[in-house]
């Protein structure tokens, strides 16, 4: 695995010599549900709540670089490193999802419209749940990789709000997950 993050970036850097750094900030919402919590909260009266944790959902971040390419600045490349992280505590105890990602996208330029074509490749994804009454678990996926199809739009010059969708699965032990997701994300990415 480490060598195919090696291989990769080697062949990346020629198209990065003239790179931007960006930043991105995302929620992703779905894949298959890990575990639930239920319960109420008691601001300006009670109130019932449900929370799933979901493989492949989350909130991320990442930094990463961005480069313009075409005659006319009409393309691009960014290439980022991520982490994506979700957590439920409860009164009886709390799970944890997170993965290292790293993506890579091709970007189409239309005046303040982009649409991104890539793969996200996900990194040590793994489950750790501690509830009251069970015994612990930990669940260790394969590294995955998987479809990346997003569109943002700069509301200002450099400031990105976009429309993410993944398509991927994890294996562990024979069994495969679905950790697919949409999800909305919010970009510095210089122009």
């Amino acid at each position: 695995m480490t060598k195919s993050i090696v291989l990769l970036f080697f062949i990346l850097l020629p198209v990065t010599v003239n790179a931007e750094l960006y930043f991105e900030f995302g929620i992703e919402e779905g894949g298959d549900t890990l575990i639930s919590s239920e319960g109420q909260y008691y601001y300006g009266g009670s109130h019932d709540y449900e929370k799933d944790l979901n493989v492949g959902g989350g909130l991320k971040i990442a930094v990463g670089i961005h480069n313009m390419l075409g005659e006319n600045n009409d393309r691009s490349l960014s290439v980022a490193i991520g982490y994506l992280q979700d957590d439920i505590d409860a009164s009886n105890g709390d799970a944890e999802y997170d993965t290292v990602t790293f993506d890579a996208i091709y970007g189409f330029h239309f005046d303040s419209h982009r649409l991104g074509v890539g793969a996200s490749y996900h990194i040590g994804p793994e489950f750790k749940a501690d509830v009251d009454g069970f015994p612990s678990v930990r669940a260790e996926f394969d590294d995955a990789l998987g479809l990346i199809i997003q569109y943002s739009y700069a509301f200002k010059p450099s400031l990105h709000l976009g429309l993410r969708l993944t398509e991927m699965d994890y294996e562990v032990n024979d069994v495969t997950l679905d950790a697919g997701s949409i999800g909305i994300f919010f970009a510095y990415i210089p122009q």
